[in-house]
């Protein structure tokens, strides 16, 4: 190879023994290499792995070519072409930065030093003929797509860790944001409710509603902000539960009891239909109560005045089975699966205008999953809905 062609050609060509350690370097236009080094302190880390998976097809099929590998180069990451074959000394490793480079180093490298071998490779990639070893060709194609797959996979697996990383820097996020937002909204809707009581005089009637507008949406804020510091506690991995031998039906009983009256303010009835005196299930009771005021407070928001919400509990084979049905406006087949997802929501309306944070069923579902148990939802345009929990025995 001529000095201006070398100047001009990006590759590399070396040999080296079949534990990759640098014994002659042929011809360097890329400046990676050197005697004794290493081959695999070129490569990138990443890709050590399948820098030996090179060398061992070089070394026992005789030759491959068209293997992509990422190197390092002068700290940056760039992809090469390689090729290899067996020589009386060790391992002739050539590389480029395209397929058309890699092609000229070998052809160079064949009329310098004949190399056979490494000449029917070039030439069935070329397609200029076929091997004559048919199962050859084949392998060595068949290694070529592993070879991508590999690559694909690495950046698959990188890929996946990136978005765990900033999955979890978004939930830390949240909980920070949440937090902290959470105490100055505290004052707001405590000074909002004193003022509403008038201990400090009384309010006119256009004072009175700016102040009851206050109120209510620094009410809504703080449980934006309470189920925001919930889901991203449970998405980071934090959901703890004290497990303890509860009575179930006691548990629902008083739930409902604390839904009534704001079940009676829309002439709801709500009532609890339950055959079992007790029920004792391994629960964490407050996480439990947190899901059943969820369900009965959705219940209320969609129904319509003057109708039944049903709360249910039955023993199964499979656990205690908690239900809780509507008269209400039913959910869209179509949107169904939006239930129980973060921050989605149907196109159903609350019929008081109670505002909602699209997050309450997401975490349901999380503190249900959490006691091994399940969730789900049934519903019929314009004839109501109803949400199940089935809670095991031994949980």
């Amino acid at each position: 190879m001529s000095a201006s062609a070398k100047e001009q050609l990006m590759a590399v060509a070396f040999i080296c023994d079949t534990k990759g350690t640098v014994l002659q370097v042929l011809y360097d236009g890329l400046g990676i290499s050197a005697p004794e080094r290493s081959f695999f302190d070129v490569v990138h880390p990443e890709c050590v792995d399948k820098a030996r998976a090179f060398l061992d097809l070089v070394r026992q099929r005789e030759a491959a070519f068209g293997w992509e590998l990422n190197v390092v180069i002068e700290s940056n990451i760039k992809l090469l072409h390689f090729a290899g074959c067996v020589v009386d000394d060790g391992l002739l490793i050539t590389a480029a930065t395209t397929p058309l480079a890699l092609a000229v180093v070998c052809e160079q490298l064949v009329s310098v030093r004949g190399l056979p071998m490494l000449q029917r490779v070039v030439d069935s990639n070329s397609n200029s003929h076929q091997l004559a070893d048919i199962d050859t060709e084949r392998y060595l194609e068949l290694t070529l797509m592993n070879n991508e797959l590999m690559t694909l996979q690495r950046e698959l697996i990188k890929r996946t860790i990136e978005l765990e990383k900033l999955n979890e820097e978004k939930n830390e996020f949240i909980g920070i944001a949440a937090h902290d937002l959470r105490n100055p909204l505290q004052v707001i809707d405590g000074y909002s409710r004193l003022l509403l009581s008038e201990s400090f005089g009384a309010l006119n009637a256009e004072q009175r509603q700016m102040v009851a507008a206050i109120s209510r949406n620094s009410d809504f804020m703080l449980r934006l902000i309470t189920d925001l510091l919930h889901i991203s506690r449970i998405e980071a991995g934090k959901l703890q539960l004290d497990m303890q031998p509860t009575d179930i039906v006691e548990v629902i009983r008083k739930n409902v009891q604390l839904n009534q009256l704001l079940a009676h303010q829309k002439e709801i009835d709500l009532r609890f239909n339950c055959n079992e005196e007790q029920l004792t299930l391994l629960i964490d009771t407050q996480k439990i109560e947190q899901v059943l005021n969820n369900l009965l407070q959705n219940a209320n928001k969609f129904s319509y005045p003057s109708t039944v919400v049903t709360v249910g509990l039955n023993r199964t084979e499979r656990g205690a089975l908690i239900s809780v049905q509507d008269q209400g406006q039913g959910i869209p087949a179509e949107e169904m699966d939006r239930l129980f997802k973060p921050f989605q929501k149907t196109s159903v309306q609350s019929t008081g205008g109670e505002p909602s944070t699209g997050l309450g069923l997401a975490i349901a579902r999380r503190i249900v999953v959490g006691h091994q148990g399940e969730i789900w939802a049934e519903s019929q345009p314009g004839a109501g809905s109803t949400f199940y929990v089935r809670l095991p025995f031994n949980s």
